[in-house]
């Protein structure tokens, strides 16, 4: 049976609509650069999404969604990036709503997902620690069980989204690293995920100087004696591990499509430029090889983003194993920061002096370029993943 690449009617009508509305919120905020109309225009995106139905695409419609699948939110995302509107807050609102409706109790799922389809929750992630870094076995943060609740105490770092999110994924430990080892169980073992109201007393938040994600601010949490309902509790006690890595092929698909997006918006913009600039002569600047073949090759590789991301993305609806999917994630995951950081560097070298000028619309993209490289997760770490699990090479970490 043949290969078919082309879209489907529902699809196509679905990037027109993305394409459309995106553009309205441009227009919207046409006076301000735009370094700025990411800040200015975050509402505006998040109901334009909900209005496309996009928090409900992995939502069974059992549960208010419409189970159009992350091939939908791909194509959205590339719209949403291509328009220069790219924010993290629906990658992270995806890949938690993943993990709810794959491992969540019934009277979670009945109390939270139909508000979360139709957009009126939005969703961040808290995984990240001072010390345990990438290494999400060595978390510290602990809690334990007290009849009907689970009081939980800790701090975590780079929680991103936290001032406008409603709930968050919470990663905690049930069961020390030391208890583990003492009962010989893998590193895996004593991880749980929960779902907080982040209006819980207890919380404390701090925002962090940190840069790259744009229009989210990222926090230092600290949780005091926070009690989270039991029902809260995604899969098992003790089995968070397998429930975090549902969200983790989700999250880095989705952040390849906005990537794929915000690459072919600085291809754009330095292509209408290169058609008109003229320096030496009558003849535009396009017309230099100097300027078109790192344009070309940007060109390029944004194709083969995007395909390797609507492959990954595509065997993520179809339900291959998440090991299969984790590998085509993974590779459009790495391309993506690569693409990215191309297209950014040959739309500057096309302005020459003026694309460090705020009004050309760049260089507020070097920062988000870089940050793909480190997060969701490193690229050092895709390498490090694909040697083992693809190559079968030994792992040395």
């Amino acid at each position: 049976m043949p290969l078919d690449f082309r879209l489907t009617d529902e699809q196509k009508q679905l990037v027109d609509a993305a394409q459309a509305a995106f553009t309205v919120i441009r227009e919207r905020h046409a006076k301000l650069r735009a370094s700025e109309i990411q800040r200015a225009a975050l509402e505006d995106v998040w109901r334009a999404l909900a209005e496309l139905g996009f928090q409900g695409f992995v939502v069974p419609k059992a549960y208010g969604g419409s189970e159009k699948g992350l091939l939908a939110s791909v194509l959205v995302l590339e719209q949403l990036g291509e328009a220069g509107l790219h924010s993290f807050l629906p990658i992270l609102s995806s890949m938690d709503t993943v993990c709810i409706v794959k491992k969540g109790a019934e009277p979670l799922k009945q109390s939270i997902l139909p508000d979360i389809a139709s957009g009126e929750l939005k969703l961040c992630f808290a995984a990240t620690e001072e010390v345990a870094g990438f290494n999400v076995f060595n978390i510290k943060m602990f809690t334990e069980k007290q009849g009907d609740n689970y009081l939980v105490n800790g701090t975590k770092v780079y929680v991103s989204g936290l001032d406008i999110a409603d709930y968050m994924l919470l990663v905690a430990r049930t069961l020390t690293m030391e208890e583990c080892r003492k009962q010989g169980l893998p590193k895996t073992h004593g991880l749980s995920l929960f779902m907080v109201d982040t209006k819980s007393k207890g919380l404390a938040k701090q925002a962090m100087p940190s840069r790259g994600e744009g229009v989210l601010t990222q926090f230092r949490l600290s949780l005091r004696d926070v009690k989270i309902p039991a029902e809260h509790l995604l899969g098992e006690e003790h089995g968070g591990a397998a429930v975090m890595f549902q969200a983790f092929n989700p999250e880095r698909i989705l952040s390849a499509a906005v990537a794929t997006g915000v690459a072919r918006y600085c291809l754009k913009l330095a292509c209408d430029y290169a058609k008109k600039r003229k320096v030496f002569g009558d003849t535009a600047i396009g017309a230099y090889q100097s300027i078109q073949h790192p344009l070309a090759e940007v060109a390029m590789r944004i194709d083969a983003l995007k395909w390797t991301t609507y492959r990954a993305a595509w065997q993520f609806d179809a339900g291959e194993k998440a090991s299969a999917v984790a590998e085509s994630a993974n590779a459009a995951k790495f391309l993506s920061a690569e693409v990215v950081q191309k297209a950014v560097d040959a739309a500057i070298d096309c302005f020459g002096g003026k694309g460090f000028d705020e009004d050309y619309g760049v260089v507020h993209l070097l920062e988000f370029a870089r940050f793909l490289k480190t997060s969701p997760i490193s690229n050092a770490l895709i390498l490090n993943q694909t040697a083992e699990k693809v190559l079968g090479l030994k792992r040395s970490y």
